[in-house]
């Protein structure tokens, strides 16, 4: 590093310029170039409306056409950072720099002086360019100046606040990579080691849920702008919060800076009393990465979870005393392990053996005010009226609030049976949260298969409560439906749309009573997509209906209207249908080439097209596809489904089965 005379003639915040003026120029000429110029040549010719959009989008850092900006606002400042304090990083430039008659104050505030003029300088610049287009030509048909000024001030608030990020880390370390890694590294460490501990805990802890009424926020630039936060959050005070804490990061890092030891150009971590926190910190990391993605791999095996551990946890251990020591000879450092493994132990010991009482904290039924069971957390974290009308599909609802006592000791009953026999990665995904009555939750998830608790769970799927949360067709008074769409999804005929009052009452309340007489077996058997009905309301929100083969009523009004023959699938339009694995098969897997048989009995088309069975998971070969060919009055028509071996079967349909094996 060489320094100039001008370094000490002009003060060293004008050689910091001099040096870098180039970086801000680059960034300069980046803006111009992929702001809305590009758009404007490429777009206005054709629809003005899209056109003006896509141009107002280029100014929003929060769209996806601002895509090259947000990449230059996460990597720019951290160059330009690691630039100008790079004589932090060679020992020989850190001794001679601070052998000037300069104080490490009068040195920092130059530098980061410089590095702010070079950032905001292009965004000013580039600013007034586009506010005198925007004055002479074309442009002021398609945003406003408040628009543009608006993308100053945010282009300059995360220039500011990335920078001043890379600024407090560069302290940290005397290494130009570790610089820009830890840099990046901070800013996904909340979320990312909140991510690596939840999803090791939901393994590890029967149960677990994360914490529901949390809400781990995106605050620093590079989750910000590439999670896609909404710009109604900024609002004045939220701007003035992030220029404070920028301001606070320059100042810290100011502080640490006087303190910095000279000989730390070079060292990883500049401060001796850090290193053990980035040794153990890489470790855990590591561990806890490693030991995710085995127990995702492996479906929570522990033994494969601990052996993750040590896997992951040996290679962040080794890597990061590589990194510290800048050397390979690193086996010596082995007790630091041993001690780290030790406290591991322990804590997973104390996690096995329940010492919190977690896993067993089942609430007395009379201390509960409300309970949600269901498959989805995020409707309980809503309002009943708000979850209710957000999800259009009545089949994928599923969950409900539940305030009847007896409803509620049933769920708390079926509670600790689950915890009598746990069974993990089994069967459907439930969540049950409970409200108590001194206004705090308990929320827990397990997966497990209904059909076994069917004594407990039967009154509850068939109570009122229930049917009224998951089908809103219970209590949806026919006045309010504007229309009815019904259609076969299997066949290319047209749908069939009720509109006359008369018909949507009629429908209305077979479809209630159907659903009324649903039974614990027909809700929990998983109807596939075939025939159904859209329910429309005055406002124009559609719930979506599956119309099971056991809704007598419905079925047979739309056999008596005439109806049924217009939209439904019917038996003799199927010219023949094809059995083949759906998964691949013993023969397959050794070798073969996969067997496909061919039906033409009109007894068991028939058979195939209606034939359900509980939902639940089967092994390889178990899986079995149909397709079905057909023409029908919309045209020539292929039908997919597919259906288990497990389920109640013909022998004539066995025989064919066998086949295939």
């Amino acid at each position: 590093m060489t320094f100039k005379g001008s370094l000490f003639s002009k003060g060293v915040m004008a050689g910091a310029l001099k040096r870098f003026w180039w970086v801000g120029a680059l960034y300069g000429i980046a803006l111009l170039l992929i702001l809305p110029f590009d758009h404007m040549m490429r777009e206005l010719p054709l629809a003005n409306k899209w056109a003006g959009e896509m141009l107002r989008n280029t100014l929003d850092l929060f769209s996806g056409a601002a895509g090259l900006q947000v990449l230059l606002l996460c990597t720019v400042p951290v160059i330009l950072a690691v630039l100008l304090f790079q004589y932090l990083h060679n020992g020989r430039a850190t001794a001679v720099l601070h052998s000037l008659p300069l104080d490490r104050k009068t040195l920092f505030l130059s530098h980061t002086a410089a590095g702010l003029v070079l950032l905001l300088m292009p965004v000013l610049v580039t600013g007034l360019v586009l506010l005198a287009l925007n004055a002479t030509t074309l442009l002021k048909l398609y945003y406003t100046p408040v628009d543009i000024l608006r993308w100053i001030g945010m282009s300059a608030l995360f220039d500011t606040l990335t920078f001043s990020i890379a600024v407090f880390v560069g302290m940290f370390t005397g290494n130009a990579v570790a610089q820009i890694i830890f840099t990046y590294i901070l800013q996904v460490l909340p979320v990312g080691l909140y991510m690596l501990l939840t999803e090791n805990l939901r393994y590890l802890v029967y149960g677990y849920v994360v914490n529901p009424t949390g809400n781990l926020r995106y605050n620093f630039p590079l989750m910000l702008l590439a999670g896609g936060t909404d710009r109604d959050l900024f609002t004045a005070g939220t701007v003035a919060v992030y220029l404070l804490v920028a301001v606070l990061f320059l100042v810290v890092a100011d502080f640490v800076y006087r303190m910095r030891p000279a000989e730390a150009a070079g060292e990883v971590i500049a401060f001796p009393v850090l290193r053990p926190v980035f040794k153990y910190g890489v470790t855990a990391c590591a561990m806890l990465l490693a030991g995710g993605y085995f127990a995702a791999v492996y479906r929570g095996v522990f033994s494969v979870i601990a052996l993750g551990y040590v896997l992951g946890s040996l290679l962040g251990y080794l890597t990061a005393e590589a990194l510290l020591q800048k050397s390979l000879k690193i086996w010596s450092s082995y007790r630091g392990y041993l001690g780290y493994a030790a406290v591991v132990a322990v804590l997973l010991l104390g996690i096995a053996t329940d010492v919190t009482g977690y896993v067993h904290r089942v609430p007395d039924p009379a201390k509960v005010k409300e309970v949600y069971y269901g498959p989805y957390i995020n409707y309980w974290m809503r309002d009943e009226k708000t979850w209710s009308t957000a999800v259009r599909d009545a089949e994928y609802r599923g969950g409900c609030f539940f305030e009847d006592r007896n409803t509620i000791e049933k769920i708390v009953l079926l509670h600790r049976q689950l915890l009598k026999a746990p069974r993990r990665g089994e069967g459907t995904e439930r969540y049950i949260v409970y409200t108590l009555e001194n206004g705090t939750y308990l929320a827990r998830r397990y997966s497990f298969d209904e059909r076994d608790y069917a004594s407990l769970l039967k009154p509850v799927y068939e109570s009122r409560e229930y049917k009224r949360a998951r089908f809103p067709v219970v209590i949806q008074y026919p006045e309010e439906i504007k229309l009815i769409e019904i259609g076969d999804l299997r066949t290319p005929k047209r749908q069939v749309i009720l509109a006359n009052r008369e018909e949507i009452g009629e429908f209305a309340a077979l479809l209630r009573r159907d659903v009324l007489d649903l039974t614990f077996e027909e809700l929990t058997a998983g109807p596939e997509e075939n025939m159904y009905a859209d329910i429309v309301d005055a406002a124009g929100n559609s719930v979506h209906y599956n119309l099971r083969p056991g809704y007598g009523s419905v079925i047979g009004w739309l056999k008596e209207k005439g109806y049924y023959e217009q939209i439904a699938l019917l038996p003799e339009e199927i010219e023949y249908a094809v059995l083949e694995y759906l998964v691949p098969s013993k023969a397959y897997n050794a070798g073969a080439v996969p067997e496909r048989i061919e039906i033409r009995d009109r007894r068991l088309i028939e058979e195939l097209l209606n034939i359900s069975g509980p939902e639940g998971k089967t092994g390889m070969g178990e899986t079995v596809d149909v397709t079905f060919y057909g023409k029908a009055a919309g045209g020539n028509f292929q039908y997919h489904r597919s259906i288990r071996r497990d389920w109640p079967l013909s022998e004539g349909l066995r025989e064919y089965l066998e086949r295939l094996d």
